[in-house]
């Protein structure tokens, strides 16, 4: 898998699907500025590798990454790759801000829900992962929120951060926290990359939900 996601035309293509979304062929090309044929080829290596799936409409064809668990393995390499020397400098603040991790939130702001799920008591931190507490399912009834009672998936577990060093929420509870966020109104999804965007809506519902008061700043 390091030697898939360590060739920057492939890495670019993972990166612009870590939100989540399907794009066509030519999208990632040009994201990844790589030439057609090119991105043909790499494409076929990374669903040989079983990073990718593929549907396909028509003429055209849409890639994916293939589960949450390889977005879970990207986000921990690229951590990695950090820790190796890899700069973030020139990231885009609005994707150290808050990003999609594939289907959760990322970036500061994801670390900081995280955070405080764990002050709160709502999520247990133990040495063998992450585990939602009696109080976490207290609260997520009241937000009309509950664990399926068959997942293929961990309700909860730490998803490593590879801008901020430390765990945000993943798991079908970090799933569902980003999603009642959108649905709300409270995130917007840009559409050129996988960062988000708090509205000032959001910014209430980080108090309601989380007892936040979000005032982010670029790190130095």
């Amino acid at each position: 898998m390091g030697a898939l996601v360590g060739d920057p035309v492939r890495a670019g293509m993972l990166a612009v699907l870590m939100d989540g979304s399907e794009r066509a062929a030519g999208e990632l090309a040009r994201q990844a500025g790589a030439s057609p044929q090119a991105a043909s080829a790499h494409l076929s290596l990374l669903l040989d590798g079983g990073l990718l799936a593929v549907s396909a409409r028509g003429r055209h064809r849409y890639y994916r990454l293939r589960d949450a668990d390889v977005a879970h393995a990207i986000e921990t390499l690229s951590f990695a790759a950090n820790l190796a020397g890899r700069k973030t400098e020139h990231l885009a603040p609005a994707l150290k801000h808050a990003r999609r991790c594939y289907d959760h939130i990322a970036g500061a702001l994801g670390v900081a829900i995280c955070d405080s799920l764990i002050l709160k008591g709502r999520v247990i931190a133990g040495s063998d992962g992450f585990a939602i507490s009696a109080a976490g399912h207290e609260w997520l009834a009241k937000l009309d929120l509950s664990p399926p009672h068959a997942m293929r998936r961990a309700a909860v577990r730490p998803c490593l951060d590879w801008t901020e060093g430390r765990p945000h929420i993943a798991g079908w509870l970090g799933a569902a926290l980003c999603e009642r966020l959108q649905t709300a109104c409270g995130l917007k999804r840009n559409s050129q990359n996988r960062a988000l965007t708090l509205t000032p809506k959001g910014r209430a519902l980080l108090g309601e939900y989380f007892g936040l008061e979000w005032r982010w700043r670029e790190h130095a």
